[in-house]
């Protein structure tokens, strides 16, 4: 077996152990661990989104949560996503700065991928001058102002960027990003937007 993951009926109970391959192909219920960062600047929000590689074998090139990744079934979901974030953008953090909102169940389908995810999502707040970095998984990490994130999931708009990397700008589509769902989008700003009226 390949990486082994714990698969879970529609109430959530665990029934099962499979191979990641095999568990996108059936549609299973699986665990995954999502890290939005943010960053607040002078009186701005910032949202942080990684390009995924080229030779990503789901979504190439698209843009996406700033940290992600399977739990396998051995895991710990907060080790697991401790190690993701450090192995896909550089980041060193603690537990305590993993600020947890809770889960959302998503399912993602393209050709032959039935991706049913469990999603255990966190935020954390970041300063600006954080050093973050690329790896085999990720060609980029950018930022974009927060209002525009918005008016880019809900009425569809081109927006502008910031590579943390190269410091380059350019503009960013939906069109261009992982195909999440309105309600998984919706769930994430709600809670950004909560988390920055408590600042």
């Amino acid at each position: 077996m390949g990486e082994a993951l714990r698969i879970f009926n529609e109430r959530m109970e665990a029934i099962g152990i499979k191979d990641r391959h095999q568990v996108h192909l059936d549609g299973d219920w699986h665990e995954t661990f999502h890290c939005w960062l943010y960053e607040q600047e002078n009186h701005q929000t910032f949202i942080y989104l990684q390009k995924r590689a080229d030779d990503k074998k789901d979504f190439p090139s698209l843009y996406d949560i700033t940290a992600a990744g399977h739990v396998e079934a051995s895991e710990d979901i907060l080790k697991a996503g401790l190690r993701e974030i450090e192995e896909e953008i550089g980041l060193a953090i603690q537990q305590e700065d993993l600020q947890e909102i809770g889960f959302h169940k998503e399912k993602l389908v393209q050709d032959q991928l039935q991706d049913f995810e469990i999603c255990r999502t966190f935020l954390c707040r970041i300063e600006g001058g954080e050093k973050l970095t690329t790896s085999e998984e990720v060609s980029d990490i950018i930022k974009v102002e927060f209002g525009d994130f918005i008016r880019m999931v809900s009425a569809g708009e081109r927006v502008r960027h910031q590579s943390v990397c190269s410091g380059r700008e350019g503009t960013l589509s939906l069109q261009e990003v992982v195909p999440h769902t309105s309600e998984y989008f919706k769930f994430i700003i709600r809670h950004v937007v909560e988390k920055v009226e408590k600042l």
